[in-house]
């Protein structure tokens, strides 16, 4: 571009020389005209012309930064031109005769000619001038497309070839495949974008790595976790709800345990696990002596204790070889089924407390009934017969004697009636159970029952929702109310009586009422044994029993519980 402005700048001015050199070449032939015209030396035209040309002559050569001078045919051709002028002139001064003038006329031929050489020598200079300037700007061109295509193999080999390969190493890491990497490497921004790229994906696969390995080992102790509690929801489920005085077959009770061990086997994937128990127990338990079995040398074994609340029943023991590392999950499930069996253990025992505490309880409320009632009533037939034996025993007449005989054995066959009558209530209280699941059904059976006995109406008002008390609720609330009922039937010789049980929240009330002739004015429930049993159920139910003398005759029994 630089060499293009020099040969620019050396052109300026060429058109004016070629110009003032034709213009020359005029000034040259009109010179000669006047010459011919004119033919005296003072002729003012001649003078006039001659300057112009001077003048001309002078400037051809001047301007541009590249004077024209400098090309030496230019400047040879020029002075050749000043030369033959100065020779013109000189000998336009010592003209004098026609043949002089002739050969004067011949030589400005001559100079038009040269003039024109010069014009001609200017115009080639010029044309040189833009033949070079065309050879540099396509020399520059040649240069730019070379340069050009340089550039782009250049750029496209440290440029457009490394952002590729970043792209796709980008793209392959977003699809997690972290084992493809750039390839370029240098000193510039790229090459270290392209190392701290490669290296960023080494650090991605690292911890892509290692969160799949944290992973799979949670998933591994997620899956180890759900085996242990299915493993142990079965075991709880299994010996919890066992009861060994529930379970009439021998055989069936030989088919849980094994199952149970076996499963805690498997989950903790070796080893052998037995159970000692102090004393033996009735639970489904692969009860076995593992210390006459373990062998010191190659296993080791590991002893969790069956205690619940200071109380130690035996040991879980885990027996296991001594290449193998224990874990603590391992030995956190270990523990946890020690808890259940210790727990089921537990529970077993309760049951049997429980359940001899209820026989024993039954045999004390049968004892009870015995002796307020059928033991009452043989003592009395005692008496009776002693009273009979005295009487047949003493000197007195025979009249006398029957009648008092009569009396006595009427009195006997009396109590035994009595005796046998209570037998019978006392047979009805001891079977009575719910066969109907519903409490109200019993309450109309029991009524009706009643009714019956009693030869007056007996009014029902049950206003509980379905299964709203639970089964011991309800059997004490039914002895209850047969007991009631009972002593209406004994004692009241009422009309009608009725029977109200509602609720409000969570209070039940039960009232119980006659229009019989009511209690006596000395009234006390001590020896009477029905109201005795009656006051112990409602004390099962944590209350106690209201009664009272209804105004103007009758009883009525009143009973507030919660539920």
């Amino acid at each position: 571009m630089i060499s293009s402005m020099l040969v620019t700048e050396s052109l300026s001015g060429d058109a004016a020389k070629i110009n003032s050199a034709g213009a020359l070449r005029m000034q040259a032939i009109r010179i000669s005209r006047a010459y011919f015209v004119e033919h005296t030396d003072n002729n003012q035209l001649i003078k006039k012309e001659s300057q112009a040309f001077d003048k001309r002559l002078k400037n051809l050569l001047a301007g541009g930064l590249l004077n024209s001078g400098s090309n030496p045919k230019i400047s040879k051709q020029y002075q050749k031109i000043v030369t033959f002028w100065t020779d013109i002139k000189h000998k336009k001064n010592h003209q004098h005769s026609a043949l002089e003038r002739q050969k004067s006329f011949a030589d400005f031929d001559h100079f038009v000619e040269i003039i024109d050489k010069l014009v001609t020598l200017l115009q080639l200079e010029s044309e040189n001038k833009l033949s070079i300037l065309r050879l540099i700007q396509g020399l520059s061109l040649l240069l730019v497309l070379i340069i050009s295509v340089i550039v782009l193999i250049k750029l496209n080999k440290s440029v457009i070839i490394p952002l590729k390969q970043l792209v796709n190493v980008a793209n392959e890491a977003g699809k997690g495949n972290f084992d493809l990497k750039v390839q370029y490497q240098g000193d510039d921004e790229l090459g270290v974008l392209s190392h701290t790229i490669n290296q960023m994906s080494n650090e991605l696969k690292t911890t892509y790595q290692d969160f799949e390995q944290r992973v799979e080992q949670k998933t591994q102790e997620l899956t180890q976790s759900n085996q242990s509690l299915e493993m142990l929801f079965h075991a709880a489920k299994q010996l919890t709800s066992y009861d060994s005085h529930q379970t009439s077959n021998p055989q069936s009770k030989q088919n849980i345990s094994p199952l149970i061990i076996k499963e805690l086997e498997q989950v903790l994937g070796f080893g052998k696990v037995n159970i000692k128990l102090n004393q033996q127990n009735n639970l489904i338990i692969d009860v076995t002596n593992p210390l006459d079995n373990i062998d010191h040398i190659c296993f080791n074994h590991i002893k969790f204790p069956l205690e619940k609340q200071t109380l130690l029943f035996g040991y879980l023991i885990w027996q296991f070889p001594k290449t193998e590392q224990v874990k603590p999950w391992q030995q956190q499930i270990l523990q946890a089924m020690a808890d259940i069996i210790a727990t089921a253990i537990e529970l077993d025992q309760k049951r049997n407390s429980e359940n001899r505490l209820l026989i024993m309880e039954e045999r004390a409320v049968i004892a009870r009934e015995l002796h307020d009632s059928l033991a009452q009533s043989l003592s009395y037939l005692k008496v009776q017969m002693s009273l009979l034996t005295r009487k047949m025993q003493k000197q007195v007449p025979s009249t006398q004697l029957d009648e008092g005989v009569n009396e006595t054995i009427k009195d006997i066959k009396q109590g035994l009636n009595a005796a046998y009558l209570q037998l019978r209530e006392l047979l009805t209280t001891f079977r009575l159970k719910l066969d109907d699941p519903s409490l109200e059904n019993s309450l109309q059976g029991t009524v009706a029952e009643f009714k019956e006995k009693c030869q007056h109406p007996i009014k029902l008002n049950y206003q509980l929702p379905n299964n709203y008390l639970n089964a011991n609720q309800e059997i004490h609330l039914l002895q209850i109310i047969r007991e009631a009922l009972s002593n209406i039937y004994r004692h009241a010789k009422a009309s009608k009586a009725s029977v109200d049980i509602s609720q409000i929240n969570d209070i039940v009330n039960i009232k119980i009422s006659d229009n019989g002739k009511g209690l006596p004015k000395e009234f006390t429930q001590q020896g009477h044994f029905g109201l005795g049993i009656m006051e112990e159920r409602a004390k099962s139910l944590n209350t106690l029993i209201n009664i009272k003398t209804i105004k103007p005759h009758g009883t009525e029994i009143n009973l507030t519980f919660k539920r």
